[in-house]
């Protein structure tokens, strides 16, 4: 049977986060009963609101840098899956109600409704591109006035406890939401202030739980109002990042109002940091507005797709074109859809598309391994001609042009790792490493250029994942001369090790005897193992070898899209 849509949200939502919860999640799916909708409704939410002890796993994932070797990580608190199960059931009932949809003038964290099966969420960059129409709009409308961006010093970290009861209760009461679900939130948070408590974390909505998305959406809510009042379509919010438009003395006004409605949730603004905090005449804006109208996008797309066409429709080529693939210096992941073809979904889709229009066979038939090849020779010389190109801005003094610039070369420099040989990789590292945004993925770019990932595991979980997906490709052993093995650095080899990648590295902590798992990594299922650890290594079940590897290189449904983990985890933090 096929999973049911809560699972599929849950799954594909966790994928593009973290490796940790989504394998979570495919060994609690592997038994077939527990992907239904009914599971998620009944039995995984039973346990949550039951349980005495919340299983997340604290997760290092890179934040920033200062100076230039101290790495500053961001804790990411990762639910285990069966509460990201729970969650996908609350948010989907959450959906059906007004009083959890954020305003209009707010972009990010939407719930996903119907048939979406791409994430609890409507993916980030539905609402990204959006909120850069509106201001298009409102600065076509007011041509002498000025863009103010803005955004919320660590945002999810600093929402009181009591300012989240107080929205969470105030949605349920004003949507009549049903008790069940009401206790359900509330104990979601009352666990969140446990842990943060127990972990000395500053305030009580942990970043990483999908829920937190909503409650910083509802926390927020009385000042999306105010704002929208004082400037109707010319407010707009995404997460922590905030964008006035309107006259110099406007946006002045404004900014000092934002300040106070802030402080009134215990939240600040940066403290005018002139890279958080700067005014771009509108005029110089419409320069940039149509930058997300662009068709290298739909390009990427493209050959994307004909991939996923190759690869299901021709299973037996998947083995030859990774191989071809990898002689031409290409590193893109093939996963296995090894499944059911005549129950296949999107075969399916596809079979009824090709009736409607018979012209798509043909252009089906021409997706073989040479034309693929081809499209990704093609697209290596436009990507590195592009990224090159853009460079200098990135460098640019003028804020404006480098916030332009920045998205574009992450979106260049991320295809690039899958597509561009590896001496355009050392290359384009040596120059992006010189873009400060960006130098998280130049050392990307340098650890899968040379297989040296020495800069690479210090990094954080999500830096690791970027490169890892890619290094597992090939068979070729990995170099990794650490000094100082901090917790930091274990969790990053840790990440190499689930993806099936051989490190010589220290192995007695739990995460690492759960990723090599021969020889003590069963033991992790005793009564006094880590809580999270423990849950994950008993739905990994008692095996010779570990499962992880071979789970990240298959896929959970027929609908799931091909991952590409760079692209996700290098964009802009959306926490």
């Amino acid at each position: 049977m096929r999973p049911e849509i809560l699972a599929l949200r849950a799954t594909n939502q966790y994928r593009s986060r973290d490796v940790i919860a989504y394998l979570g999640l495919r060994y609690y799916f592997a038994n077939v009963c527990a992907s239904r909708d009914r599971w998620a409704m009944e039995v995984a939410t039973h346990l949550v609101r039951a349980r005495t002890e919340a299983p997340y796993f604290k997760a290092k994932h890179f934040k920033d840098f200062i100076g230039d070797d101290v790495v500053l990580h961001r804790n990411i608190f990762i639910p285990g899956p069966n509460e990201a199960f729970a969650e996908a059931a609350l948010l989907a009932q959450c959906a059906e109600h007004a009083a959890f949809t954020p305003l209009p003038c707010v972009f990010s964290y939407h719930l996903a409704m119907g048939g979406e099966s791409q994430g609890v969420y409507v993916p980030y960059f539905d609402g990204f591109r959006r909120r850069h129409e509106k201001i298009r709009e409102a600065c076509t409308d007011n041509p002498n006035s000025v863009v103010f961006y803005t955004d919320i010093k660590k945002f999810y970290p600093s929402i009181p406890s009591y300012k989240a009861l107080e929205a969470w209760n105030q949605a349920c009461l004003d949507s009549h939401l049903l008790p069940q679900w009401r206790d359900l939130g509330l104990k979601l948070l009352a666990d969140h202030l446990n842990v943060a408590t127990k972990t000395q974390e500053s305030r009580a909505v942990l970043t990483g739980p999908m829920f937190s998305h909503l409650i910083a959406n509802l926390v927020m809510r009385t000042v999306d109002d105010h704002m929208v009042n004082l400037f109707p379509n010319r407010y707009f919010r995404y997460v922590d990042d905030v964008v006035l438009v309107g006259s110099n003395e406007q946006v002045a006004t404004g900014r000092k109002k934002l300040t106070e409605l802030l402080a009134s949730l215990d939240l600040h603004l940066h403290d005018q940091d002139q890279e958080k905090d700067f005014v771009v005449p509108s005029v110089e804006w419409l320069e940039g507005a149509a930058d997300l109208d662009n068709d290298y996008g739909k390009e990427w797309a493209n050959f994307v797709g004909g991939l996923k066409q190759l690869i299901v429709t021709q299973p037996a080529a998947r083995h030859s074109l990774a191989d071809r693939f990898l002689a031409a210096d290409f590193r893109i992941p093939l996963p296995s859809y090894d499944l059911d073809v005549r129950t296949a979904p999107w075969l399916i889709k596809l079979r009824a598309r090709i009736t409607r229009y018979p012209w798509l066979l043909k252009v089906i038939k021409r997706n073989d391994a040479e034309r693929l090849i081809q499209n990704a020779h093609v697209l290596r010389e436009q990507y590195g001609r592009a990224l090159a190109a853009l460079v200098e801005l990135g460098t640019s003094s003028n804020r404006y042009t480098r916030k332009r610039a920045i998205p574009k070369l992450r979106f260049f420099a991320g295809r690039l790792l899958y597509i561009g040989s590896a001496e355009m990789l050392l290359q384009f590292s040596k120059s992006l490493g010189t873009i400060p945004e960006l130098r998280m993925l130049s050392i990307i770019l340098y650890s899968v250029a040379t297989r040296d990932v020495t800069k690479l595991v210090p990094l954080g979980t999500n830096a690791v994942q970027s490169a890892a997906q890619v290094l597992a490709i090939s068979a070729l052993p990995v170099s990794c001369q650490i000094k100082n093995w901090t917790p930091e650095c274990l969790q990053g080899v840790a990440i190499l090790r689930f993806n099936g990648i051989t490190v010589d590295a220290p192995s007695d902590d739990a995460l690492n005897r759960l990723a090599v798992w021969g020889g003590k990594g069963p033991d992790l299922m005793g009564a006094d193992s880590d809580a999270s650890l423990l849950e994950l290594a008993c739905l990994h079940g008692v095996s010779a070898s570990a499962r992880h590897s071979e789970t990240l290189t298959s896929v959970f449904d027929w609908d799931e899209s091909l991952a590409f983990d760079v692209i996700n985890q290098v964009q802009d933090s959306d926490y």
